[in-house]
């Protein structure tokens, strides 16, 4: 769903005390939403934490929104592309990293930077203060439909490129210079490879 409200968007492991301090603290109401993020490999201790958030939220708002995303953990691309896209359709986010295995902890904060998104909240385990880290944004490139087919087709050698694309080596060279300058693409034993920043750029075209 797309929240009309605030959204808060929280990674959940076995314990929901951080987002639940989140939530009393910013408040919630009608309209408002609560993304869970949590591993898609179930649990006893994860369901009674999105139950605690959902009674929680039950009690002091009904009619806001409690909607849990189960990820797998280990396909970091993947998710920061899905959490990105999910980021972009919200106005100002309330994000938190504290819970949660720490690859979809990771994939959160990483997404809020392709989201353009300033900061996320942790909360520190030894104090239990909340931090508030500022997110990397990686800068905002427009690729032309080419850049976009010759992306799709690393890690590969430029010759490979050239005869899938059917395009000329020249040409290949010069737009695969383009990527690299742009730090979406680098070189490595002749064979042209993504980075992770090219593997996200792509991906959240290809979920448009």
């Amino acid at each position: 769903m797309i929240p009309m409200g605030k959204a808060f968007v929280a990674t959940l492991g076995f314990e929901p005390s951080a987002i639940l301090r989140l939530v009393g603290e910013k408040g919630i109401s009608s309209d408002d939403v609560i993304y869970l993020i949590t591993s898609k490999t179930p649990h006893p201790r994860v369901e009674n934490a999105i139950k605690s958030v959902k009674d929680f939220v039950d009690k002091i708002s009904p009619k806001a929104f409690v909607e849990v995303l189960r990820l797998d953990e280990n396909s970091l691309e993947e998710n920061i592309a899905t959490l990105a896209k999910l980021l972009k359709t919200m106005e100002e986010p309330i994000v938190d990293i504290t819970g949660g295995p720490k690859g979809l902890s990771i994939a959160l904060y990483l997404a809020a930077g392709f989201a353009n998104i300033g900061k996320v909240y942790i909360t520190t385990e030894t104090t239990g203060e909340r931090l508030e880290i500022p997110t990397i944004q990686p800068p905002t490139h427009t690729l032309t439909p080419k850049q976009v087919e010759i992306l799709k087709q690393l890690p590969n050698k430029l010759t490979k490129i050239a005869e899938n694309t059917k395009t000329s080596k020249s040409t290949i060279s010069k737009q695969l210079k383009g990527l690299i300058n742009k730090g979406l693409a680098y070189k490595e034993n002749k064979t042209f490879h993504p980075t992770l920043q090219g593997k996200i750029t792509l991906k959240l075209i290809e979920h448009k």
